[in-house]
């Protein structure tokens, strides 16, 4: 090859290693490693430099060995061998294509092939002496490797060793050749530290993990920062040096030294016939005794623990430790710095804890053990200048002791039960119950849309709603934990000191109670439009607060001309009805609060302006006793109590329905809100569950039998039983088929009855009826619909039908699932209109008789005289008669047309007998006359008016 082609070359092999580690994937592609494939990178040290300043490692934990990966970059003409072990990566880069042969590692040199760079985390270097052995080099059609087996023996690198020490590379892919011997030790490093004086050992086991017997030449130390080692091999504990190891057989060494009272940094040196030794870092911490801290006492809360301890007569250098040793283990759960007197221990008890002192990594006092006992409930009170101490409730006779918080004013628990939040001067501030650390919710600091915050509170769902003091107003807002969702309900009117500034939220949800105005009223805020309706009874409240389950407990002095003194507290529902007076002892007792479970309550019971105590009494005031002797002007309680209920969940529905349902999903807790229950649900065979409202609707239901599942979660994550529902989905309408009625109606009130079936299942509901109806007059209406006719559970309806008119009436049924059937064929019956409605001429008289329709009837027995009726409309008429063997006959005329003639003889008598004239092509409209032919009697009854 030219020198030209190595100019080209050259710069390739020269990078830095953080541009190795940004590059891109090379032209020729990366290759994953194949089954088979092995690689090992690592140091050489000779016999000479073992026991002596063997100088900083390259690879402090090496050799790294495992199935390499292959990245060739074809405009380089290079290709990095890469080995992934232990989260360590080293990459040695050499010449591609490669040609077989021995080469000499010259940086001067004029061939390729002789240049090999290592480079691992943020360093590389070109080994500059040394051989490189290319037994096989076969790329594959794109140009990567598809075998290369390859030895750097004695590879020197300013990385490596500073005295005596070489890089040893053996490269095994696509071949069948086996790696050499690979020595692994585990522990890879040691790194400890001990008091000044103790003697610390260290056993190391050396495997060979390569792919051929590994015979071990030596062990020993070397120091990395004196001539002399300070680390020694434990004489007779040596099974390695001479050892031959097969494939996966071990040997063990154990180094051993005394701390001394600074830094020991040295290398335990396991070295054989392999292509990398074994080198273990020795990392030893020594230091003088640390004095343990004094006067430690801990005060258990429901999610951590306070611990406090003396001043020492010198702070420490690094500062405090608080280990979990439960168990024998010994995890970190806390630090302080060297000023501190008191730490925060995220974790709920009963734990076992150890307070140190630190003067280093190691450096640390012997244990102060601290037990922290089972908190389940907690009583959180402000103290005069607004922190937050917490009280454990104490068993009867006992007292408790305070826990000082670094928490501030007036907070609020989150419906986990895991958050506090509070209204600061940096804006809403959510807090972990657990460490106390707090954040500000975006868009809520002073210089938002909002304003300062002056107040905040939970709700049920898990949003913020809090008061802020605009430039102008004091406005009502509501925002999501995260910022989201900012907006304000609405702005309140403050026109007096001290406006509106206590706040609580209802446990549906959708509205807030606010205390304030001229009259010091609680009032009522709903969420969803800022309707603002205030308390009954409510004014001069000096306190109030809302228990879980939806009561309003108010606070009032009994005499309102002071400032303080005996007081009186009621609990009311929301609308302020139901009131009654708590049992409390007589005096002067403030800031009343329910825990969740409302089954006790936590009170200030104050013997001057401000000095007060803790107590606690049963839910109606009875048994009140005092928690702690602490005084203080409480500002405020808070419970802060554990999860102690599962949430129940109900469904509840139809026995049968049709394609459509609404099924009730109820849900409840004895010591949860009701507005921060999730309710899921799930029907038939589903896998999944899905969100669901206190109602679920469902349709598309197929017939048979369906069931519907449902569950509740409370916001602590605690799940309720799940329950279910069947019932069966009738999709089958019912059928309906109405009773004939008479064509002619000869009285007012007929009875109109019907049939339905149902073949589904549900059974029949209820019926409606519609009717269309024509007047002797007029034409067709629409279908009428009366009001008395829908939802009838009759299967019958009495008639109050109109003479003269004709009706067309039809059924429908619906049954008990909601299934409307189709309307029945309609029944159609005209009503006669009376003989009395008719004019007469001269030659016919009137007379009554029960036999006859309304019972009357008009008589002629005469030629030629006419009855006569205006303004008919119709294309049938129909005369209703009394018929006799000696009865006449008529001719019947409509809009001057005559119609025809009707004999009303019979041979024997008969009354309320219908003839019917022939049915008119058109429809007319005009005065309808009866006219006599001859002078045999004629009796008429009326006349009907069929379109």
């Amino acid at each position: 090859m030219t020198s030209h082609a190595h100019r080209r070359l050259l710069p390739a092999l020269l990078v830095t290693a953080a541009v190795l580690t940004s590059l891109a994937v090379p032209a020729g592609g990366m290759a994953a490693a194949a089954a088979g494939d092995s690689a090992v990178i690592g140091d050489v040290v000779s016999s000479s430099s073992i026991s002596w300043a063997s100088g900083y490692k390259w690879f402090p934990a090496g050799p790294d060995t495992g199935a390499p990966t292959t990245a060739v970059d074809a405009a380089a003409h290079t290709v990095d061998v890469i080995v992934d072990d232990a989260g360590r990566r080293s990459v040695a880069t050499m010449a591609w294509p490669a040609r077989t042969g021995t080469w000499s590692l010259a940086v001067d040199g004029t061939e390729p092939e002789q240049h090999v760079v290592l480079h691992r985390g943020t360093s590389s270097c070109t080994l500059t002496s040394g051989t490189l052995e290319v037994r096989q080099a076969v790329a594959d059609t794109d140009g990567g490797v598809a075998a290369l087996t390859a030895d750097v023996r004695f590879g020197s690198c300013s990385l490596g060793s500073n005295a005596g020490g070489t890089a040893g590379v053996a490269i095994r892919i696509g071949g069948s050749e086996p790696l050499p011997g690979v020595g692994r030790a585990e522990p890879a490093l040691v790194d400890t530290g001990a008091v000044q004086g103790t003697v610390v050992s260290q056993r190391v086991v050396v495997t060979n993990v390569g792919g051929s017997p590994w015979q071990v030449r030596t062990t020993g130390t070397g120091s990395t920062n004196s001539w002399s080692p300070l680390f020694t091999v434990v004489p007779g504990s040596d099974t390695c040096t001479g050892a031959t190891l097969a494939v996966g057989a071990h040997c063990e060494v154990t180094v051993s030294t005394t701390a001394l009272n600074h830094f020991i940094g040295e290398h335990l040196i396991v070295a054989g016939n392999g292509a990398a030794d074994v080198v273990v870092p020795l990392r030893l911490e020594g230091f003088a005794p640390v004095p343990a801290p004094t006067g430690v006492t801990s005060v258990a809360g429901r999610l951590g623990a306070t611990i406090s301890w003396d001043a020492p007569v010198a702070d420490p250098r690094v500062g405090y430790r608080v280990y979990d040793v439960a168990g024998g283990a010994r995890t970190l759960v806390a630090t302080a710095a060297p000023t501190a007197r008191t730490v925060s221990v995220p974790g709920r008890g009963p734990r076992s804890l150890a307070l140190v002192a630190a003067e280093g990594r190691f450096a640390e006092s012997p244990d102060v053990p601290v037990q922290t006992p089972e908190v389940t409930r907690e009583i959180v009170a402000m103290d005069h200048y607004g922190y937050a101490v917490g009280f454990a409730e104490p068993a009867a006779g006992t007292t408790a002791a305070g826990r000082q918080s670094s928490l501030d004013f007036y907070l609020r628990l989150d419906p986990s039960r895991t958050a506090w939040v509070r209204a600061s001067a940096e804006g809403v501030r959510v807090c972990s119950v657990d460490r106390e650390v707090c954040t500000t919710v975006a868009g809520t600091d002073p210089s938002g849309s909002a304003g300062q915050p002056k107040e905040a509170v939970w709700l049920p769902d898990g949003r913020i709603a809090f008061l802020a003091q605009g430039s102008s107003s004091l406005g009502l807002w509501v925002v999501g934990r995260d910022g989201a969702g900012l907006r304000q309900v609405r702005a309140l009117p403050s026109p007096d000191y001290p406006g509106y500034a206590q706040l609580a939220a209802a446990p549906d949800g959708t509205q807030v109670l606010v205390r304030g105005g001229r009259d010091l009223a609680v009032a009522r805020v709903r969420l969803s439009d800022g309707l603002m309706t205030t308390v009954p009874g409510t004014g001069d409240v000096d306190d109030f607060t809302v228990t879980t389950a939806g009561r309003l407990v108010l606070q009032r002095r009994l005499d309102l001309s002071q400032s303080d003194g005996p007081t009186r507290i009621s609990v009311t529902a929301l609308d302020g009805s139901g009131s009654r007076d708590l049992a409390l002892p007589a005096g002067d007792n403030r800031e009343v609060t329910f825990d969740p479970s409302g089954s006790r309550l936590a009170f200030v019971r104050h013997t001057s302006a401000w000095e007060g105590t803790v107590w606690t009494a049963a839910a109606d005031g009875s048994g009140a006793r005092q928690v702690s002797d602490r005084t203080a002007a409480w500002l405020d309680i808070q419970w802060s109590a554990d999860d102690a209920a599962d949430p129940v969940a109900t469904i509840t529905g139809p026995a049968v329905s049709g394609a459509a349902v609404s099924l009730s999903v109820g849900a409840g807790d004895a010591d949860d809100q009701v507005g921060g229950l999730r309710r899921e649900c799930r029907l038939d065979g589903a896998a999944t569950w899905s969100a669901c409202g206190s109602t679920w609707a469902l349709g598309g239901l197929s017939a048979g039998v369906h069931t519907a599942y449902a569950r509740v979660t409370d916001p602590s994550g605690r799940t309720s039983a799940t329950v279910s529902r069947s019932w069966t989905v009738d999709r089958s309408a019912p059928t309906t088929s109405v009773s004939a009625l008479a064509p002619v109606q000869t009285r007012l009130t007929p009875t109109l009855s019907w049939r339905s079936t149902d073949t589904g299942g549900a059974g029949l509901a209820s019926y409606d009826i519609r009717m269309r109806r024509a007047s002797p007059y007029g034409g067709w209406s629409g279908y009428l619909y009366p009001t008395t006719w829908q939802k009838r559970t009759s299967p019958s309806l009495a008639l109050s039908l109109a003479a003269g008119y004709q009706y067309c009436l039809s059924v429908r049924a619906r049954d008990k699932a909601g299934n409307v059937g189709p309307w029945s064929a309609q029944q159609c019956t005209t009503v006669t209109l009376d003989d009395r409605s008719m004019s007469a001429s001269s030659g016919w008289t009137r007379g009554t008789s029960s036999y006859y329709a309304f019972g009357t009837w008009t008589r002629a027995a005469r030629t030629g005289v006419s009855l006569t009726r205006t303004s008919v409309q119709g294309r049938r008429i129909g005369l209703v008669v009394a018929t006799c063997s000696t009865c006449g006959v008529v001719d019947v005329y409509h809009a001057g047309v005559k119609v025809g003639r009707v004999s009303l003889y019979s041979s024997r008598t008969a009354y309320r007998q219908v003839r019917w004239l022939t049915l008119q092509s058109v429809t007319r409209k005009g005065t309808v006359t009866v006219r006599t032919v001859n002078s045999k009697s004629v009796y008429l009854d009326g006349i009907v008016v069929q379109h």
